[in-house]
């Protein structure tokens, strides 16, 4: 390989300043100084050549000919003598003379002087040994996929980083009844139309380097029949680890689908006629309960399955003299009990029918309670006979939670009395279930819209009053998420869908919020993935900032803020907190943006010491994500030595639900930082478990009450109540109370009054950069004096 380059020689006369660059450049340098013959001498060697060329300092200014064997010797003058009488760049390969199968690629680079004359030649060596295994693995790469085009049954794709098709196998073209001259060339948005958003997605997640597996399509043949598709897409890579094109496979599985619905409708057809048998019927697996049908549920006084699911049949049964069950409420019902088995099943599994010695009476049965089946079919019937339908759906603010730190049971009463509210709330024509464990929901005809938003606010302010549980007073948060049969298309499952998509937004606006669903919403999956991929690099990209919002207290009359991350991403500009902040918890990005808040609010806190008289704290919140983290204490340590803050500087924020969730490790954790000088606060209280034992057990210098009761303190009698007795209540724990969102003038004297020490919101300050807060304490000051 030959090309016309060569060095000048007035480049070569800083012969020291040209060994440096190329020595950084290469693994091994040499300068060889041409002599009559043509001989080559060694006159230099970079210092990091010698041991991988197998050299000595004595071999410099020996001939080739003088250090290597004749068979080296001579392969080597062969290639210098044809850089001296090309005049020319010379590009070789060939094995390393050190231990192990490693190679190099050597360039050869003539010195020309004044007369044109070769004096001088520079040998450039770097080692290639990956490169030539990436090459062999690319080339078996290439082999396996020809083989795959060849011989597959499977159909396979290779196309550009813009969809156009490049190749595909016989299987293609049998799968879409096309000739390969019909695809081969065109994009595969215009092969598969309907999908060419999803094929933008697929092609931007291929450029990443990101595979996709099982994606189901639906598709349309030459002869118009409609095919089912699952794809496997993934990136190929070259020689370099670049991404150069997109491999997909496909495979039809038209006939399993087809199996899959037969099924579903067989199996819906026989679930239908179990549900609709007059007897109980339970079906055990191994002696224990997998199905009960809601004759079965409503004899052992529950609404859900999961109360009686994989718990040994013993429990409930009694078959000593007269057979009886035991219900979840503990009473002994007499019961004619016969057992079926099924002989042809894996497992010993066995059919039990049971029907009451003493009937259970029509009237004991809710009559706005039904099942999930029946509410879909009755929904759908709802919507062909009234213009105006709508779904509720409500979600219990961190169930699980809850669930957890009270215990099953108390979980399960939770639920019951959730249950019990409804029934007495809603009209008896209206429909209701419980569904997803902590999920219920609603259908009700209605004339105006108006019907419905009255009805959401009830059944809100219904679920909010005080739940006395195992001799507990808790209260729990809901939201809430309403749809339109407008909206659904008189399709049951999409208005139940559009409820679903309603009820997330809610829960990224807070607590206590009732959403309705809007188009935009549908968009709302994709968009979550690709913010989720986009989050990951959000802190390396620099596009998280702090802003500041000041929290004025009255007994001191003194500030502090609370630092708020902000996210402005440069596709989707200024994301939400209540929308972004839940994916870093999933994500585990969590943890990269938890120590660059703190960290920066470390510099930033500089800042405010040379711009704001007095000491100011700075409050930041810390997620139950993060307390997972072994090294949470350790890296805040960490931050603060090499920032040189003190802890003192600080309050850390966190919800009654990071309590809840692992109540023995968080106060462990919370006891090192209350050690390094952190105060700790309690943020949204009231909103969730709010349970006193923990304020009076956890190392806690600060309650926060919610926004949410805030909010109503004017004019709801209750609300003012809640407030009052939150104050009065951690003041006796020798507490300081802050009311988070504070709006008015009338709430804030009304705060003040009841002795709250600390107030923050909007009728003071929404949150401020850095560089407005100096300004913004100045105002608040003028404005304390007035209150």
């Amino acid at each position: 390989m030959e090309k016309h380059i060569h060095i000048p020689h007035a480049l070569f006369t800083n012969e020291q300043l040209l060994f440096n660059v190329m020595d950084q450049l290469f693994d091994i340098v040499f300068l060889m100084k041409v002599e009559e013959g043509p001989r080559f001498r060694y006159e230099r060697v970079s210092p990091s050549s010698l041991h991988l060329a197998s050299l000595t300092e004595k071999d410099i200014g020996k001939y080739i000919e003088d250090i290597y064997d004749h068979q080296v010797a001579s392969h080597l003058n062969e290639q210098y003598t044809k850089a001296w009488k090309t005049k020319s760049l010379v590009t070789f390969r060939d094995r390393m003379n050190v231990e192990g199968m490693r190679f190099a690629e050597s360039t050869l680079i003539p010195v020309l002087n004044e007369n044109g004359e070769v004096t001088h030649i520079v040998a450039c060596t770097r080692e290639i040994t990956d490169i030539l295994q990436k090459e062999e693995q690319l080339e078996e790469a290439l082999q396996l996929i020809d083989s795959l085009f060849t011989h597959s049954q499977e159909a396979f794709i290779l196309f550009d980083l813009f969809g156009r098709i490049i190749r595909i196998n016989e299987e293609v073209e049998h799968l879409f009844g096309l000739q390969k001259k019909e695809l081969v060339g065109k994009t595969l948005s215009e092969v598969i139309p309907a999908y060419k958003e999803n094929i933008e997605q697929t092609l931007a997640r291929l450029s990443e380097g990101k595979p996709l597996h099982a994606i189901r399509l639906t598709m349309k043949t030459k002869n118009n029949d409609n095919i089912y598709v699952s794809v496997n897409a993934s990136p190929l890579l070259d020689k370099n680890g670049n991404i150069i094109a997109g491999f997909a496979s496909l495979l039809n599985i038209t006939d399993l689908i087809q199996t899959q619905k037969q099924l579903k409708q067989s199996e819906k057809l026989h679930r239908h006629i179990v549900e609709a048998f007059p007897d109980a019927i339970i079906i055990c697996t191994d002696d224990k309960i997998t199905y009960a049908n809601s004759v079965a549920l409503h004899m052992f006084k529950t609404s859900t399955l999961d109360d009686l699911k994989n718990k040994p049949i013993q429990q409930w049964i009694n078959t000593v003299q007269q057979p009886t069950i035991t219900a979840i409420n503990g009473e002994m019902i007499p019961v004619h009990i016969d057992v079926l088995p099924f002989p042809y099943e894996p497992k010993r599994t066995e059919l039990m029918l049971m029907k009451p010695i003493e009937p259970i009476a029509a009237s004991q049965k809710d009559e706005t309670y039904i099942e999930r089946n029946e509410f879909i079919e009755k929904l759908t019937d709802l919507l062909f006979a009234h213009e105006g339908v709508a779904i509720l759906l409500i979600d219990v603010y961190q169930f699980k939670f809850i669930n957890s730190f009270l215990g099953y049971e108390n979980g399960n009463e939770l639920l019951k009395q959730i249950g019990t509210r409804l029934h007495e709330t809603i009209d008896a024509k209206v429909m209701w279930t419980r569904i997803n464990g902590d999920q219920f929901i609603i259908a009700l005809s209605y004339e105006k819209q108006d019907e419905v938003n009255q009805l959401a606010h009830t059944i809100k302010e219904t679920l909010q009053e005080p739940y006395t549980i195992g001799n507990q007073s808790i209260r729990i948060g809901v939201h809430i998420g309403i749809s339109y049969a407008f909206d659904a298309q008189l399709c049951a499952e999409t208005l139940i869908n559009n409820a679903e998509k309603a009820l997330y937004f809610a829960k990224m606006e807070g607590t206590n919020i009732i959403k309705p669903y809007e188009p935009h919403m549908s968009n709302v999956f994709t968009r979550k993935i690709q913010l989720e991929n986009a989050l990951s690099s959000a802190v390396e990209n620099k596009e998280l900032f702090l802003l500041y919002q000041p929290k004025v207290n009255f007994h001191a009359r003194s500030f502090s803020v609370e630092a708020l991350v902000r996210w402005k991403h440069p596709q989707f500009g200024f994301v939400s907190p209540a929308e972004f902040i839940p994916m870093a918890e999933e994500t585990n990005a969590i943890y990269d943006i938890g120590k660059w808040v703190l960290r920066q609010a470390c510099r930033d806190l500089t800042f405010l010491r040379q711009s704001v008289a007095g000491c100011m704290k700075i409050a930041i919140n810390l997620s139950a994500k993060q307390f997972l983290d072994e090294h949470l204490v350790e890296d805040i340590q960490h931050i603060l030595q090499e920032e040189h803050c003190d802890a003192s500087c600080f309050i850390f924020e966190i919800t009654e639900t990071t309590i809840i969730k692992n109540p023995e490790h968080v106060v462990k954790t919370l006891e090192q930082l209350k050690q390094l000088g952190f105060s700790i606060a309690v943020d949204d209280f009231g909103v969730s478990y709010s349970s006193l034992e923990y304020l009076n057990r956890f190392p806690i210098d600060e309650v926060k009450i919610d926004r949410s009761f805030i909010q109503n303190i004017i004019n709801n009698e209750k609300s003012k109540e809640i407030v009052s007795a939150i104050i009065s209540l951690a003041h006796n724990l020798h507490l300081t109370v802050t009311a988070e969102g504070v709006e008015t003038k009338q709430q804030a004297q009304f705060l003040i009054e009841k002795q709250c020490e600390q107030l923050q919101g909007f009728y003071f300050s929404r949150p401020v950069s850095l560089e407005q807060l100096p300004n913004t304490i100045v105002s608040l000051q003028q404005m304390v004096n007035t209150l």
